[in-house]
């Protein structure tokens, strides 16, 4: 291929500007930045299938650069699902760090209900210079939007609701929803072994000498996820070349969902080992249900 270079010409252009050519440019706010960060341990999200009154937000509202001027206060504010009605949690934060505590029944009692795929966002509403800057406005941004991309920044803090994991759920006989892959059909069984409160493995049929697959789970968010492993000696196609098959997960369509008592995998399958390659195709989906 023949490789083109292009060069532009632009005429320089010059400008002599005029002080009354400008706009007025007004007076600037200097606003610091705050965060807000969960406690280690505490909730991280609501439990639907486990009375989302239970629940309890604990986080901690500081400065994110100490240094700076503080705030004459901030009130602490929270938003469901990204719109509506804005409530107010905590008034007059004047110390930083600051706890606060929120429960499941209080959200309740603010919003109504809590169901699958709620979401609440904590932030404050800032006040300095004589202004109050809202974490939520009813037209706009919020004030520190933009604050999000600084490292250590976290202006909005979500709990979403969730389904949580359950591993007493993931253990036992599970029957095939769906199999892209086309080895299993619907209603076929696989055992689901469990390893620990965050592990399981299942084997798949089609190979030889089966390795168990192992399933690890993000029990913040249901995330099912595969490491890249050998999962037996050989498929069992006829082919004596498909040595070392293999197996991971790809993508962000694995999950479980156990008020469902289902998992869901997207699955990139290969030859070669862990440093081999992998078929075409994929992600093969894999749907499976408690039986």
């Amino acid at each position: 291929m023949k490789k083109y270079i292009v060069y532009s010409l632009l005429p320089l252009l010059i400008v002599a500007c005029r002080k009354e050519d400008n706009p007025k440019i007004p007076a600037l706010t200097k606003v610091p930045v705050m965060k807000l960060v969960a406690v280690a341990g505490s909730d991280g999200s609501i439990d639907v299938a486990n009375n989302p009154a239970n629940f309890k937000a604990n986080f901690d509202v500081s400065m994110l650069f100490p240094e700076d001027t503080p705030p004459q206060k901030v009130d602490v504010v929270v938003r469901k699902n990204g719109a509506g009605t804005v409530k107010l949690v905590k008034a007059d934060v004047s110390t930083y760090p600051t706890n606060v505590q929120v429960t499941g029944q209080q959200l309740i009692d603010w919003f109504g209900p809590i169901v699958l795929n709620d979401f609440f966002d904590f932030a404050v509403d800032v006040y300095t210079g004589g202004q109050k800057l809202e974490a939520f406005p009813a037209t706009g941004v919020q004030y520190s939007g933009g604050t999000v991309n600084i490292p250590g920044s976290s202006p909005r803090l979500r709990y979403g609701a969730i389904c949580k994991y359950d591993p007493t759920i993931y253990k036992g006989t599970f029957v095939v929803v769906q199999d892209d892959w086309l080895d299993t059909n619907p209603g076929d069984e696989i055992l689901f072994t469990q390893i620990d409160a965050t592990h399981f493995s299942y084997t798949y049929p089609s190979v030889l000498n089966p390795v168990p697959i192992v399933v690890a789970i993000n029990t913040a968010t249901n995330a099912a996820t595969i490491n890249k492993q050998v999962i037996g000696s050989i498929w069992n196609y006829g082919d004596p070349t498909l040595t070392q098959p293999t197996a991971k997960t790809t993508g962000p369509n694995n999950f479980v969902a156990p008020c469902d008592k289902t998992i869901t995998l997207s699955i990139d399958y290969g030859i070669g080992g862990v440093n081999g390659g992998t078929f075409g195709g994929g992600p093969y989906l894999f749907k499976l249900r408690k039986q």
